[in-house]
């Protein structure tokens, strides 16, 4: 079962943003009929819990199979994905982006709900936006804390951050109709999938869950969320083109199936959106890696995170200095200005 947060500070931010009404649309509107799609095709694969009750009165709640039950569980968030895991996601966002595509060209108006973008210009959703502001300005902290001069170059263009990262975001959401588009889950991470496995060892299956901020645009935003957001270091840099390549496969296999009618995209194509939306990479490592990472024992509340204030402060810098994330940082930092992320 599924209700908006009891924290003052996150359930405003949460009924402001339309994000309970949005998911609600996504779990009885737009999934069942991408799985009815995939089932017509002989794929019986489920992407994510089945969503059982839904209702506004007294208040939004949303009710969900127990998955657990059938052996799906959480994994490390700590650590994140191995090759394995990683490429089981992939398969399966490939699925929900093709069949996401197809119900869009059936039927455009039911992605209405999904239309607008987690970081917008919208007046009305300005509240969501102060924790990107947040994680830009902790980063520039950090990285000035380390007196280190060899960031000198990149700490000159990253210090201006804070002010410009809504506006680098608003350029990933910003939808180009031209181009593939598909319904991002938009929060893929650790937190929001459960694997199962068979006799405890061998990877059967994966589901996703939270459907919150899910987004129709470019594929590029749930792949540079999720491959910088929740994979290991390593195993993203040895395999980055590998998954990528994957991805596509998959993609393009079930939409040939699907007999979509549009144009299909090539590999270049999907590397092109990946670069175009690249910003969203930063947007994994700044604001979602810190807080995968962090112990169990912290304190874990966003309204302590979102508060301006001494407390918050002291937990945002507790959070950002872990000695496990300012490795991954260091390096992030490096490959994300050679792409040219920060000019």
């Amino acid at each position: 079962m599924k209700v908006i947060p009891s924290g003052d500070i996150q359930r405003k931010i949460m009924e402001k943003n339309n994000i309970f009404p949005r998911e609600i649309a996504v779990y009885r509107d737009i999934l069942p009929r991408i799985s009815r799609l995939l089932q017509s095709i002989g794929d019986p694969v489920q992407i994510s819990p089945a969503c059982t009750y839904t209702t506004d009165d007294p208040k939004t709640m949303l009710v969900f199979e127990d998955i657990k039950e059938r052996g799906y569980q959480m994994v490390d968030r700590r650590i994140g994905l191995n090759l394995e895991q990683t490429k089981l996601v992939l398969r399966k966002l490939a699925k929900l982006h093709a069949g996401s595509a197809v119900v869009y060209q059936e039927d455009p108006e039911v992605m209405e709900p999904v239309m607008e973008g987690a970081i917008t210009t919208n007046p009305h959703r300005q509240d969501f936006l102060v924790f990107y502001k947040m994680c830009a300005r902790q980063v520039v902290k950090l990285v000035e804390s380390w007196s280190d001069p060899s960031y000198s170059a990149i700490l000159h263009k990253i210090r201006n951050l804070p002010n410009t990262t809504i506006a680098k975001g608003c350029q990933v959401y910003t939808r180009d109709d031209a181009v593939f588009n598909v319904l991002n889950h938009d929060d893929v991470w650790t937190s929001n999938l459960m694997f199962r496995y068979e006799d405890k060892v061998t990877l059967n299956d994966v589901l996703l869950f939270d459907y919150q901020l899910a987004y129709f645009g470019s594929p590029g935003v749930d792949l540079n969320y999720f491959l910088n957001g929740s994979v290991q270091d390593e195993i993203r840099e040895k395999h980055w083109l590998e998954f990528i390549r994957y991805y596509h496969t998959i993609l393009t296999e079930t939409l040939r199936k699907l007999r979509y009618s549009g144009n299909i995209p090539t590999l270049q194509d999907i590397h092109v959106e990946v670069i175009r939306t690249g910003f969203h990479s930063v947007n994994a490592v700044f604001c979602l890696l810190p807080l995968a990472m962090m112990e169990n024992s912290e304190n874990a509340e966003m309204d302590v995170f979102l508060q301006e204030s001494a407390a918050g402060e002291a937990f945002r810098a507790q959070i950002f200095s872990n000695p496990r994330y300012v490795p991954i940082l260091k390096h992030a930092l490096c490959r994300f200005d050679l792409l040219g992320y920060f000019d």
